[in-house]
């Protein structure tokens, strides 16, 4: 197994939790269940969102104060980075006198340079969030554990690999030393953990593959479960199935009782088309795989996400226990 899949079995508790996946698979309410586990255990966390429009504040029924920490529950609070904070804060930090940062980095011709080159944007950004990691933030000081709930593939892909962009275009310099500092971080198995979060479904379980591929066998990031959400509860068995297949034939004159056992059959043939996707992540992918109900039925937002959570729980981040 190589060296950046043993992750799993050297540390229960990342410091850095980085969620990736295809757009609507639910990354933000996993990152919301992720964060309710670890406050619940005693562990301060911080959600960061990326997002021009952050969706954890509301999830728990808190406004959003954007790049200042807000907070949700007990030891859980959340808020978002875009590239401009990150580009002043870093301006700040290097450049240590504010009116020099203004005279180079509010101009407008280096407010339109920068986002022009290549990992510049997204490196300031995940240096944020790997100082907010180490360093924490004003008024709560250093987290135990922050999840990044990250862009869908592509531009999570861009975000994540900044650092080695970087690193391979600019030869020298404060920022190629940033970025291989970045990267040591990303690469490290006792700091940060890579999940890869799905649904039972085609796209999302292809992308995972390719994210998969990306994140571990190119970059050698380490490595957490797979989360694959909305997996519904398989309620027959094929023998079962047969049965109902073989009575809806034969009830051909009761409209209401082939509606019904129609339906069941439905729903047992997603069931099914589902578990022979999970099949296929088992297959392809060599991770461990965690299963997280289907949490909707009406439910409101904060109910999933407490759903999620408690499932999380019996799971998440108890590897060396």
């Amino acid at each position: 197994m190589p060296s950046h899949l043993s992750a799993l079995t050297t540390v229960s508790l990342p410091r850095l939790a980085v969620l990736v996946g295809k757009g609507g698979v639910g990354r933000s309410t996993m990152a919301a269940a992720m964060g309710l586990v670890a406050s619940r255990r005693g562990h301060r966390c911080l959600i960061v969102e990326v997002s021009a429009n952050p969706v954890i504040p509301g999830i728990f029924g808190v406004a959003g104060l954007g790049y200042r920490p807000a907070a949700c529950v007990p030891n859980l609070w959340t808020h978002r980075v875009g590239w401009e904070d990150a580009l002043r804060e870093y301006g700040l930090m290097k450049l240590k006198v504010r009116a020099l940062y203004r005279l180079v980095f509010e101009n407008p011709f280096m407010r339109r340079l920068m986002p022009a080159i290549p990992g510049i944007s997204e490196i300031l950004v995940i240096g944020k969030i790997l100082h907010s990691v180490t360093d924490g933030l004003p008024g709560i000081g250093v987290p135990d554990i922050v999840i990044l709930d990250a862009p869908a593939t592509g531009h999570g892909i861009s975000l994540l690999t900044a650092p080695s962009v970087v690193e391979s275009s600019v030869p020298s310099g404060p920022m190629a030393d940033d970025a291989k500092k970045l990267r040591s971080m990303l690469l490290d198995r006792t700091f940060t953990r890579f999940h890869i979060v799905t649904t039972p479904e085609e796209m999302p379980v292809a992308e995972s593959e390719e994210l998969f591929e990306e994140f571990s066998t190119r970059q050698g990031f380490p490595m957490g479960q797979i989360l694959v959400n909305q997996v519904r509860e398989r309620i027959l068995r094929p023998a079962q199935r047969e049965q109902l297949a073989t009575a809806l034939r034969r009830i051909q004159g009761s409209q209401a009782a082939c509606a019904d056992v129609s339906g069941a059959l439905f729903m047992a043939d997603r069931a099914e088309v589902q578990r022979a996707h999970i099949q296929r992540l088992r297959n392809r992918v060599p991770l461990p795989l965690i299963e997280l109900p289907d949490a909707a039925g009406g439910r409101s937002i904060r109910e999933r996400v407490e759903v999620l959570a408690s499932h999380l729980d019996a799971h998440l981040w108890r590897e060396a226990r």
